[in-house]
């Protein structure tokens, strides 16, 4: 076939056309990806290796936290003269919004802790003063309580340190940091302004911190200190890791292509070239989504992904209508569970939807008790009428919904560390979302997922962390699936640094030539 007025066959121009394409765009498109490849593994590189190796840790161990049972263990329990609540809301200011309420001891006086709008942090109950700030004796008294031995040291920090390195705290300075003499050589930040404990740390904590969660997260104080700042580095960190592995992932895989009528072999021959090319063809893909879901947990998912605005109602099954406390609703004295039960620590006004209940901390174990019924201690628990209630409550009345009561996991609601248990109330609601609800009926634990929250979850915790419900079921399947990637990508980003370094040792050698 002619093209009009030329003469010229046109199979012939297709030829020509595919021959520019093959054989003169694809080698300079893969020049340009190893020039960005190599550029970007000069810059991350080591960070790669750093984030695997790390990771590995991870999967075990966290950055340093206050130990929540440990402290409620050693708190004083609950004694002294108790108000009646509405003795202490008679003391509130009349504009005031009154949004949690709790009761423990603090430094041998019982203190109603407040949240909302226009309310002091605590007041004593004994006196319903408002508790002021504490004095240095004071917080020597609270380090002593709950550390459980003598600290040799006390320093005044007015400045962030490793064990807290978060921007926001800059407002407790000073901070004093205990340092104890026990064999786990604990030590303890606590707020000069509040008194509240900042951190708790160990030796046997700090020591993994330091293999895991500081250099996977980055948490080095000069960084972290800046929030704004941590978040951007993460960000362009792991959009520029994101695009050096899919320019590795492609030339990996072309160069495979090219050569395979000599085999599936690597074509190189120096050895540290010859594996980094193979663990980036059998990696690169885990190392790609490993990196991309690192970033997804930093950044929103672009609105042109979500189906629309997905309304969190857990406020409102807690409760809090307008953010309010109903605490007329409570019915139950709580000094009656002072008095019936043996070690109180603590108490806290909680509530499902309408149904007032208390959370009971003593000492070892958590119990829930029905603040409706006067006359006992009686357990809350969930009924499916309640939830049914409370459903078309917050939902609407007129909102399609079904109720189911679900004693297996389903691929919205399972756990791979047993954090989540079973049976229990399974609400799919008729929405354009899809949103489903799990309420616990023993521990009132409360789940709401939908369309955005699962494209969150596979793109974020399903990418980085392998949760997926066929894994989650399957432990060691998912140990081991697990450990192979991040031994492969561990050994790819290794092979990766030993390249960089040759190949920064030749351009240094060939400038004093």
């Amino acid at each position: 076939m002619l093209f009009p007025w030329t003469g010229i066959r046109s199979d012939h121009v297709f030829r020509r056309a595919a021959f520019y394409i093959n054989d003169v765009q694809q080698p300079f498109r893969n020049k340009i990806f190893r020039k960005i490849h190599r550029i970007l593994g000069l810059l991350l590189s080591i960070l790669f290796l750093m984030w695997f190796i790390s990771g590995i840790v991870m999967i075990y161990h966290s950055f340093p936290r206050v130990n929540q049972k440990l402290k409620l263990a050693r708190q004083e329990s609950l004694t002294g003269p108790l108000p009646a609540v509405d003795s202490l809301l008679q003391v509130l200011p009349d504009s005031s919004r009154l949004g949690g309420l709790s009761v423990d001891m603090y430094l041998d006086r019982p203190v109603f802790h407040l949240k909302g709008r226009q309310l002091p942090a605590g007041l004593y109950a004994d006196s319903l003063q408002v508790v002021g700030k504490p004095d240095f004796n004071e917080i020597c008294r609270i380090a002593g309580q709950l550390g459980g031995s003598v600290a040799y040291r006390v320093d005044s920090l007015n400045r962030l340190d490793q064990w807290i390195p978060f921007g926001y705290l800059t407002k407790e300075f000073p901070i004093y940091k205990f340092s104890f003499e026990d064999d786990a050589r604990q030590e303890m930040y606590i707020s000069s302004k509040s008194g509240k404990v900042l951190q708790w740390t160990d030796r046997n904590s700090r020591f993994w911190a330091w293999l895991g969660a500081i250099p996977h997260w980055v948490y080095f104080t000069s960084l972290r200190q800046n929030q704004a700042l941590w978040i951007n580095f993460m960000i362009w960190a792991s959009g520029l890791g994101a695009i050096m592995c899919f320019s590795g992932l492609w030339i990996g895989i072309w160069v495979f292509w090219k050569n395979r009528k000599k085999g599936l072999r690597s074509p190189y021959k120096k050895w540290w070239l010859r594996w980094h090319h193979i663990t980036g063809v059998v990696f690169g893909v885990f190392a790609l989504t490993f990196v991309f879901s690192g970033m997804m947990s930093l950044v929103d998912i672009p609105s042109w992904m979500q189906k629309g605005k997905t309304r969190n109602r857990e406020v409102r099954f807690r409760g809090r209508e307008g953010g309010m406390l109903a605490a007329d609703l409570y019915a139950l004295d709580y000094r009656k569970i002072v008095d019936s039960l043996s070690d109180v620590k603590s108490i806290e006004w909680a509530s499902f939807g309408k149904y007032p209940y208390y959370v009971v901390n003593s000492g070892s174990k958590k119990q829930f008790i029905d603040a409706a019924d006067t006359s006992r201690l009686s357990p809350f628990t969930l009924t499916e009428e309640m939830v049914r209630e409370t459903v078309r409550e917050i939902h609407g009345q007129d909102t399609p919904y079904t109720l189911e009561w679900m004693t297996d996991w389903d691929d919205d609601y399972f756990s791979r560390r047993n954090m989540l248990t079973l049976p229990v109330y399974k609400v799919v609601i008729d929405d354009e979302l899809h949103t489903r609800h799990y309420f616990n009926p023993e521990t009132l634990y409360h789940r709401q997922i939908d369309d955005n929250g699962r494209l969150r979850g596979v793109l974020y915790s399903g990418l980085h962390s392998l949760n997926f419900k066929f894994l989650a079921e399957r432990p060691l399947l998912w140990n081991v699936v697990m450990y192979v990637l991040m031994l492969g990508g561990t050994f790819l980003s290794l092979s990766g640094v030993v390249l960089t370094f040759k190949w920064l040792g030749r351009k240094i050698r060939k400038l004093f030539r």
